[in-house]
This record gives C-alpha cells, structure tokens and sequence, in this order.
C-alpha cells in the first residue's frame, strides 16, 4: 500500500509512477493504466470516485496511522480465514491478485439459474422418501411440471414384492417373555442403556408392549421395525439387568445366565433385518440403532459401527437429516429429529474413534436439534443437548488434528494454537452448563448421578482424544520449539494425562454408589483409552511406580467390565502392555545404574591412596610422624607394636576393591595379621 502525505497547500503529491497489481474498477472501465492507491493517483487528479468491485475508496480511510496499526491483526484474521477455507494457499501480492481476478471473473459472469431444492416427501406417518438436489427424481418432477397435467401413474415408494410373510411377526411374538419380565426388561433398558441419548420414547414402547399382549391384535409388514426394535430393546435389558443387584457380580461375567436369553432374542430380532430394510421408515432407524446399541460391547468398530452406518443411510433415505417444511404431526418431526440426531451422534463417536470417515458431511445437516417438548420424557433434555455438543466438538478437534497432521511444517504453530483455543472454548462451554442435578453434578446423592457421570466422561475424553496424539516426541522432531516449556504441545499432554486420571476417579465413584455396568460402551471406553494414556505415560518416565495404583485400580475395573470378545481381547492387550512397559523400564533402570555405577566408581590409584590414608588413621592414631618406614618390611609382624590391616576402615577397603581393576591377593596382608 503507498502512502501519500498531505502538503502545506494541501496538495497530493504524486508518488513514483508504477503500475498497480490490482487495477480499480474505474480505470479498468476507461481501459487506463492504474498506479496504485487506494484511491488511485490518477482518479484523485482527475476528481473522479475511484471504486475496487464496487466500494468506493476513500482517500480519509485509508491515510491515516490508526489504519496502518490495526491491519496487522486484521490481516493476520483474514489470512486465518483463507488458509482455512481454501487451505495452504500462497498469499502473495501475485497469488492474491490471481484470486481476486478469478473471483472477479465468476461475478461478472453471474450464477447460472439452478432452481434444484430437496423434496421430503411422506409417504406414510412413518416413511418418508427424500430426494436429493440434482437428482434424477428431482430432474423427472421438474420435467413434469413443465409439462403441466398428465396422467395419473404408479407412484413406486418401496419393493414391497421382496417382503417377507406376514407370519414372521407371528413367529417372533410366540418369543415374548411372560409380560412381568418384559416390563423389567424394559425398565432396565431406559435406566441403564438409554443415558443420555433418545432411543425411543417409553409411552411408545408400553402402547407396542399393550398390543403384542393383546388376543386380538393382528400384525402388517409394516409394524416389523418395532417388533424388531422391541425385540432389541429386551436384548439389551438382559445385558444390564445385573446392575439391578445393587453389589458387584462375583460370576464370571462371559458366562451370566442372562447372556444366553439376550443372544436369543437378539437372534430373533435379526431375523426381522431384511424387512426392516425394505420398509425403511424411521421406526427402521431407531432398530438398527437399537441393534447396534446391544452389539456396542461385543464388536463395537466392526458389527456395532455397520449398525449404525446403516440407520444413518436409512435416516438419509427418509429425508432426516433436512428440515422438513411441510405440514406433519410435530411430534413425528420431533421423533425424526431426536432419532437423527443419535444415529449422526453415535456414528461420528465411533467413527472417530476408530479412525474412520462419517457417514455424512456436517455440510449436508439441516434438520433442527431437538427441541424441550413436555411430551417427551427421556433423556433430560439438558444432558442430551450437551451430549450432541460434545460430539460436535469432538468432530471439530478431529478435524484440526487432520489439518495439523497433513499441513506444512510453516503452518504447524497456527494449527496448535487453534487446538488451544478450542480447548479453552470447550472449556468454558463446559462450565456454562448446569451444575445442580444436571449435566455437571457428579455428587452421588443426585438423581441424574449416573447421566451426569457419563457426561463428564465424554467431556474428559475430548482432551484426552486432543492431547493423546503428542505424547510421543519422537512424533514431532521435525517441528522443534525455541521454548519446551511454553509449548501448546506439553499443555495439551498435561490435560490428556489428568482428564485420563480424572476418568479413573468417577469409574471409581461409579463403582462405589451404582455399580459398573459390563455393556456400557461409556464406561468401558473410558476406562480403556484412560488405562492406555498412563501407561504411555510410565513409558516416556521410565519409572516404574508412577501412577501404579491408578494403573491398579483401572485395570481392576476394566476387568469387571468385561462383556464380550472385543473387550476380552482389548484387557489381554493392555496386560501385554503394561508387563512390556515394566519390563523395558526394568531394563532401562538397570542400565542407568551401572552407568552410574561405572561413572561414580574411583579409580585403582584412588583407592590405593584411600587405603594408605585408612590404614595410617585407623592404625596409628598419632598419624604418619609414629609411622616407621620399616613397618613396611616383611619382618615388621615380629614387632609387638599395633599391626597392619586389623583396622575395621581397612577390612572394609578390602571388601569393596574393585573386582574389575587389577588382581589382588586376599593373603597379601597375611604376614601383618599373623600374631
């Protein structure tokens, strides 16, 4: 930018002709040669506005010195803006100005007419068929309104040649548990699994368990997904019903009686899948949610993380994921809302997790976030909203630690120092939130005591997540820092490790009030990837006691977790783990001790002069002036006086002389301790 001074006559005094980078709208219009601004000098002499795409430039704005001290931030801002939506983009003069020009270029050239909106279109109460923008669907109704009255044709919604008989459902009824133990199943199910996240609302699930009851109720393909999600619902009853004892389960927990009941009717609701499938309603979403739920435990990033791959397709298929416009039952929009919303919460979690991509762009969500409607009594509310921000961001610290992974070296402090911002942001949303009764108090005399232990755990594992990538340094050697101590980097370490410890406390916490629940996928994760962050830890320390109870105290809590083969086989490893840790550090110890051995230890002369002096002190007390050159002759022990080597410093000396220096004689003071 050039700099024009005022003159005594107030005058502008032209600067030094040269063509500007970026010519103003004016001279580009009268096809003359720009020098520079803003304004350009040639506007200014010619009197006339000078504008750059559209904005006048004033000559007042921009030649004054509060401008030129507050650009820098700003342009640092802008600059942060850029990079983050175009990437690592050059921002020179000349790289910009080609932006500019190819920005310009497509204004000038205007937007090309494309009327092409989603359609959600219900079919039914629960099914619903969206359709896309620019799809063929959308294409194919276009052309019909073009074309104005036609006749009527066969609307084809679903492939309902490929359902199955209708006495499967009749089948999967002859099931049911007497009813007493439905309820209790059901009961377990909305106080133990469904925390925090809406599954389905209970009046529903107790109107199907009022007709599955019934002598007189008759079935149609379409009330197949929640026979199905009823049948799911039991399924996980059974897997959390041991936390109604109220006290540890001593049994071994592969082999509970109950396992055996729950896999049966789990067997059973998957045999109702593929007609899940082909009705596809919303009811079919909170199935295949249901169903990745009770497989959460048992193969959470293979059978559990396809579940739930599925209902995200299925709630995209009906058109959940946009905010549907048209005239419906509100609380079937709710439903719809609350139900995308778990299936998008659970996927990201598990997808992230597992280090794998989402099943749809945050781009792609329009559709409004639950709302607080008195009808619907589970979750709290408040937790479940706090639940999805969680979620959201942690999908937003996973996006910065891909940035910070694939960017340039140049751009590494840019992207740490945004990892720190979001750390404080998530911090101070966090303490936003409620701390009497819900989301934050995690005393156990509350009644939302366990939602708001599992809560806080989602919350500590963002930081966890966050930090847990820079534990290594031998990770990050090509991006050294001037000062250790300052580095965002060793912050983010130190808050890994104490969210990772403050996990243990409330599982600690859990299991002393409530019990811990062998087929939470909350708690167990938690406990894992804590368990995993302090043994990395012993392993940068080498100390072999450092957070040994913690490690104690997880690993004993882990393993009353356990419910299937995925966790059997994730407590097998951190065993492995910490018996390597123990003994590489053991290694390491030793070997630091003999370097310090072998540094420390004198040399042979030194302790020939050590021994000399000893053996002067403690045998003649009166120091050398008593001591007779001729004490040193063979026939010296003939002398009544005080003999050599009887001294307890000298024993001692020749205990310790170094096995390694030259050899020495045990008998060679024999003839001066002969009496």
């Amino acid at each position: 930018m050039e700099t024009y001074e005022r003159s005594a006559s107030n005058h502008t005094a032209r600067p030094s002709r040269r063509r500007a980078s970026l010519a103003c709208d004016t001279c580009r219009r009268q096809k003359e040669k720009c020098e520079g601004g803003p304004p350009c000098w040639r506007c200014q002499r010619l009197g006339r506005p000078c504008t750059v795409r559209g904005s006048v430039l004033s000559r007042r704005y921009y030649s004054g010195g509060v401008h030129s001290q507050d650009s820098s931030p700003r342009v640092e801002g802008l600059e942060r803006i850029v990079r983050h939506f175009l990437g690592n983009v050059s921002l020179d003069e000349e790289n910009v100005g080609r932006i500019v020009e190819r920005l310009e270029g497509t204004m000038q050239g205007g937007a090309p007419n494309v009327d092409e909106p989603f359609d959600v279109q219900f079919v039914s109460k629960d099914i619903a068929h969206y359709s896309g923008e620019f799809s063929h669907w959308n294409f194919s109704q276009k052309l019909r309104r073009k074309i104005g009255q036609i006749e009527r044709f066969r609307e084809y919604w679903r492939p309902t040649q490929l359902q199955s008989s209708i006495h499967l459902v009749s089948q999967a009824m002859n099931h049911l548990p007497p009813r007493p133990i439905t309820e209790f199943l059901i009961d377990m199910f909305f106080k133990y699994a469904a925390v925090n996240v809406f599954y389905m609302e209970r009046s529903w699930v107790h109107e199907r368990v009022e007709r599955c009851y019934a002598a007189s109720t008759e079935y149609t393909l379409s009330d197949i997904p929640w026979v199905c999600s009823l049948f799911a619902v039991l399924a996980v009853g059974t897997q959390v019903a041991h936390m109604e004892e109220g006290q540890e389960v001593n049994e071994d927990l592969n082999l509970c009686s109950e396992d055996s009941v729950g896999l049966s009717l789990y067997h059973i609701a998957c045999r109702l899948v593929p007609d899940v499938l082909l009705v596809a309603s919303h009811e079919s979403v909170q199935a295949f949610l249901l169903l990745a739920l009770y497989a959460l435990p048992l193969s959470t990033g293979g059978l559990s993380y396809s579940y739930l791959g599925i209902a995200v397709k299925m709630a995209i298929q009906n058109g959940m994921h946009r905010k549907y416009v048209g005239e419906c039952d509100p609380r079937i929009i709710e439903t719809r809302n609350r139900v995308f919303w778990t299936a998008c919460t659970l996927d990201k979690r598990i997808s992230i997790f597992h280090g794998r991509p989402a099943s749809i762009a945050k781009s792609d969500i329009s559709t409004d976030l639950p709302s607080d409607a008195l009808s619907f009594s589970s979750p709290n509310y408040a937790n479940m909203m706090a639940y999805i921000k969680l979620s959201s961001w942690l999908g937003e610290v996973s996006e910065t630690l891909t940035l910070l992974r694939n960017c340039a070296k140049s751009f590494i402090p840019e992207y740490l120092d945004r990892l720190i911002q979001l750390r404080m942001q998530i911090a101070q949303w966090w303490v936003s939130l409620p701390s009497t009764n819900e989301c934050r108090d995690t005393t156990p005399a509350s009644s939302l005591f366990r939602q708001n232990s599992h809560l806080k755990m989602t919350y500590l594992l963002i930081y966890v997540y966050m930090g847990r990538p820079f534990m290594f340094a031998s990770d990050w050697t090509d991006s050294p820092v001037e000062n250790p101590d300052s580095d965002p980097r060793a912050l983010l370490v130190q808050g890994c490790v104490k969210s990772a410890l403050k996990i243990l406390d409330i599982l600690h916490s859990l299991s002393t009030n409530t019990g811990l629940c062998r087929a939470s996928y909350t708690e167990f994760s938690s406990c894992r990837a804590a368990l995993l962050v302090i043994l990395a830890e012993r392993l940068n320390s080498r100390k072999l006691h450092r957070f040994q109870d913690e490690l104690t105290r997880g690993m004993a809590m882990i393993r009353r977790m356990t419910g299937g083969s995925s966790s059997e086989s994730e407590i097998s490893y951190l065993q492995s783990l910490d018996a390597a840790i123990r003994q590489s550090s053991l290694a390491a110890n030793e070997a630091d001790s003999n370097r310090h051995t072998s540094q420390d230890e004198p040399s042979a002369y030194a302790q020939f002069k050590h021994w000399t002096h000893a053996m002067k002190q403690d045998t003649y007390p009166g120091g050398i002036t008593d001591l007779e050159l001729s004490s040193f002759s063979p026939l010296s022990f003939l002398n009544s006086e005080p003999r050599l080597g009887e001294g307890s410093e000298v024993q001692g000396l020749l205990n310790t002389w170094p096995s390694d220096g030259f050899a020495l004689d045990p008998n060679v003071f024999s003839p001066f301790q002969s009496g």
